[in-house]
């Protein structure tokens, strides 16, 4: 519910200010004068409603600090269907408000109910001003009116466009749920990790009272008037300065400090020893059940594993435990190691670095000499994507092994020719596909382990699949590993169509060839992106092809060919991707930092080429890194 505030710190009244100026507009200082007297001060506690879509008030707020978010329909959107306790539609994202950003102005202009419903994240402070208060302004400031209006169309605009992305966020709330977990070292780590992206801080009942010298303040309660008005405006103050404020509750997760850090936090993260029990734990079920949430935050589950962990197992168990929805991501960190610790920084600071691999038949051999150049360049990778073979070649990356050792064991994979077993009676494929089938499963048992899922890579990996059963394309983020790579790499007619969930899938390049609008929606920082050169249009000039003897004959005489016509399996490989080559212009838009090897002494199933395609790669690689000035890798390398 609301409360008042009677008075504003230096910060809160700077982002008052900032909030009318953009609601109205110019402003001079007799128009903010003549504001203060309408406005009136409200808290509202993380998880507490503050409009309700359909009401009929016309109360406009300006964020002061704090976070809230908008939400269209009447239940929460959820990534897979479960029954709900008030049933009935989806509630839709729509957007998220933050200091200095309005609240209100739209049913304020158009006199029509409220068209969203607006849910604290967290502990919210706002200015509210009343529609009656309002209106009397507006009669003796008609300018300001014109101000509301632009405010009103741009964001009618957004809405339009769909423009309801979250934005990075900036509290976290280290929450541990397995016992043995030290929250405060390993906050302690990770914000010593934070200095590359922008300075950060962690935040415990005791620090914060040793650097205010108030004893008792970090479990000051709404009651304690003036002393819980402090406590606010400390922490606002810790935000305003800070990209990132990391809480540590007390050991006691029902203190007053503990629940103050959950209800302040923009994401928790669930912090769990991978080899504990993956059952939702006492803590989870008391504060974030849905009987007495106490924040809206979203969640992060990161598992811990020791130093010499070779690959994380189990996964599955601990996202299939939690409510469907509930986890919008889950993170696998040694945090013995520095590199695992700074890749949970940048993950959490919405600094990650996404690489996308296209897909090409062996031509996508090359993507691991671009790899091999990015390692040896200092440039890390967090996520990991690709369809088609690139989709093989990201899930080796995501396991997070040397570039060297990687190549090594590809090239005693690829090089065994896995398409090799032709099929003499070819019903549903030309090629049987158990060879290749082998080959990826001896992969990720050798790399990996047996059954290894894609929820189990080190780094967050996806690809790309077709679903041929419904026609549509799929994002492969959950599965068995192995079998999500054949599924993406099922090059129709070609290979064997792959069935996942009932459903049949092939070649993910049917739709989505290079895969970078996915990596973009995951909100990665940077993309750098892997696609491949394609041949020039054969056959120009021709009004008709000729006969079959004639192509035989004219492929017999080697250079002196007549014809350029691509083979049977060229047009094969190369035919169902038409459609999402088309698209390619719009998905090298999203990539930040792009690599094209060409290889056109390459065929789509030349293995033998493995070390030719390799070396290409790394040496395209190697030379452009090598001529980026150091401030143009800065991004990358200090992510």
């Amino acid at each position: 519910m609301e409360h008042p505030v009677t008075q504003l710190s230096e910060f809160q009244s700077r982002m008052l200010d900032e909030g009318l100026r953009e609601l109205f507009g110019e402003t001079n200082d007799e128009l903010l004068a003549a504001l203060m007297p309408v406005i009136e001060w409200v808290e509202v506690a993380g998880g507490e409603t503050l409009l309700q879509q359909g009401s009929t008030d016309r109360d406009v707020y300006v964020v002061i600090s704090g976070r809230l978010r908008a939400y269209g329909g009447t239940g929460p959107r959820r990534r897979r269907d479960r029954p709900g306790p008030s049933g009935g539609a989806e509630r839709r994202f729509l957007g998220e408000m933050r200091r200095g950003e309005t609240i209100g102005e739209v049913s304020f202009i158009t006199g029509g109910a409220r068209t969203a419903t607006v849910i604290a994240v967290r502990d919210s402070v706002l200015a509210r001003m009343t529609r009656p208060r309002l209106e009397t302004l507006l009669g003796r400031y008609p300018q300001i009116a014109l101000g509301m209006a632009r405010v009103v169309i741009a964001r009618m605009n957004r809405a339009e466009a769909g423009g309801g992305a979250r934005r990075r966020p900036g509290n976290l709330c280290l929450m541990p749920i397995t016992p043995g977990v030290d929250a405060r070292e390993l906050g302690k780590r990770l914000v010593e990790h934070y200095p590359a992206i922008g300075d950060a801080v962690l935040v415990t009942s005791a620090s914060l009272e040793a650097r205010l010298g108030v004893p008792g303040l970090a479990g000051a309660t709404k009651s304690q008037g003036d002393l819980y008005r402090q406590l606010t405006r400390a922490l606002d103050e810790l935000e305003a300065k800070h990209v990132s404020v990391v809480y540590v509750p007390d050991e006691d997760l029902k203190s007053e400090w503990s629940l103050r850090c959950l209800r302040m936090a923009d994401r928790v993260l669930l912090l769990a020893d991978a080899k504990a029990s993956p059952a939702v734990s006492s803590a989870e079920s008391w504060f974030l059940g849905a009987e007495r949430r106490v924040t809206m935050a979203e969640q992060v589950l990161v598992l811990l594993h020791a130093e010499d962990a070779a690959v994380p197992s189990g996964t599955a168990a601990w996202l299939d435990q939690r409510p469907a929805g509930s986890i919008v991501a889950h993170v696998h960190i040694r945090p013995a190691r520095g590199e695992d610790m700074a890749r949970l920084a940048r993950t959490q600071g919405a600094q990650a670095i996404g690489l996308v691999l296209c897909g090409g038949g062996a031509r996508c051999l090359s993507q691991l000499g671009v790899y091999k150049a990015l390692q040896e360049h200092g440039i890390p990778v967090d996520y990991v994507g690709g369809s088609g073979l690139g989709a093989a070649m990201g899930a080796l990356i995501a396991l997070d092994r040397p570039a060297d050792e990687i190549i090594a064991y590809a090239r005693e994979a690829f090089t065994a020719n896995p398409t090799g077993d032709i099929s003499l009676m070819p019903v549903t494929s030309l090629i049987k596909g158990r060879q290749l089938k082998g080959i990826i499963d001896d992969a990720i048992e050798h790399l990996a382990h047996e059954g290894a899922r894609i929820e189990d890579t080190w780094k967050t990996f996806y690809c790309i699949a077709s679903n041929y059963s419904k026609a549509c394309e799929v994002v492969l983020r959950r599965g068995p590993l192995a079998k999500s790579i054949r599924a993406s790499a099922a090059i129709p007619g070609l290979l064997p169509p792959v069935p996942i969930d009932g459903d049949l899938m092939v070649d993910g390049g049917a739709f989505n060839h290079y895969p970078t609008d996915v990596m973009w929606r995951s909100g990665t920082a940077k993309i750098i992106g892997v696609t491949l050169s394609r041949d020039a249009s054969p056959g120009a000039g021709l009004e008709e092809l000729p006969g079959g003897w004639a192509l035989a004959w004219d492929r017999l005489t080697g250079r002196r060919r007549q014809f350029r016509i691509p083979t049977l399996m060229a047009i094969l490989m190369n035919a169902t991707t038409l459609a999402s080559a088309s698209r390619e212009p719009v998905a090298s838009s999203l990539v930040d930092l792009e690599f094209r090897p060409n290889l056109p002494s390459v065929g789509l199933l030349d293995w033998q080429s493995f070390d030719h395609a390799v070396n290409v790669g790394y040496q395209l690689a190697a030379k452009k890194l090598a001529g980026m000035s150091r401030e143009e890798l800065a991004p990358y390398r200090d992510a």
